[in-house]
């Protein structure tokens, strides 16, 4: 297997007519298609709770800049979706059909992801699995497996690419039929951390730095919250300085804004 990205990478433009890229409407999959070359890209519709998220999202990013996306409905696991949005093994389900497709499957997971199905480790193991079986090189990898989420959004702020567009993509886990993010959520506090400390604002239904769980500012519900929310500490207490959360401040309570 190959080593991870650098950050500094600058896109090419173009791309191996042999890859492929697994895209559900969110920041990491939508600058993965920059940083990548602008691939093809493949929207498997899993009959989950997000999808008509999703699909706007995608429906608008594809319009803007011109993605070519293909929309697949052969998988329905919309009844394996756990209550707190995670469908158990969704990787391997998507990267099983994809790789009939392309030698290479871009599954897009960042650094720390909490998704066992995600890890750096599950994507070698499956490129040779799979290669094994079908009697041909196949490669299942992330571009981002070695950068955070806030280092994938720097790196998009920093190739001059709108930041406007950022906002359309989705990553709310509890959408309720708005295009609103909830800021409750995994999806909302990494959305949050990794858009806050790159200067960009972005609307929520509630403040992610309001909730109880993220004002805490202890050494052991820090460690929690890093394992819980796949986040780097020293990034998420960046994020919360930037609306006025003191670590000195007792139990790290918001002060101002």
């Amino acid at each position: 297997m190959g080593t991870g990205m650098s950050s500094n990478r600058t896109t090419t433009g173009t791309a191996s007519p042999g890859e492929i890229l697994l895209c559900g409407g969110g920041i990491d999959s939508f600058v993965a298609w920059h940083y990548l070359g602008r691939p093809q890209a493949l929207y498997f519709d899993l009959g989950d709770r997000n999808r008509d998220q999703e699909y706007r999202a995608l429906d608008t990013l594809a319009r803007r800049h011109g993605i070519r996306l293909a929309v697949s409905r052969e998988l329905d696991l919309g009844s394996w979706e756990l209550q707190d949005g995670v469908i158990p093994l969704r990787q391997l389900h998507l990267v099983a059909l994809a790789c009939h497709r392309a030698d290479t499957v871009w599954c897009v997971a960042v650094k720390r992801n909490r998704g066992a199905d995600k890890s750096s480790v599950t994507f070698e193991r499956l490129s040779e699995l799979i290669s094994q079986a079908v009697g041909r090189q196949v490669r299942v990898d992330s571009p981002f497996r070695d950068m955070t989420k806030t280092e994938v959004v720097r790196w998009y702020v920093d190739q001059s690419l709108p930041v406007d567009d950022l906002i359309c993509t989705h990553s709310c886990m509890k959408p309720k039929n708005t295009l609103l993010h909830c800021g409750r959520c995994v999806g909302c506090v990494r959305r949050w951390v990794a858009l806050a400390n790159n200067g960009i604002e972005a609307p929520f239904a509630e403040d992610p730095w309001r909730w109880e769980q993220v004002q805490e500012d202890d050494g052991r519900h820090d460690d929690q919250l890093g394992s819980v929310y796949g986040l780097c500490i020293e990034e998420l207490q960046q994020a919360r300085s930037s609306v006025g959360i003191r670590a000195s401040s007792p139990e790290g309570r918001l002060r101002s804004r």
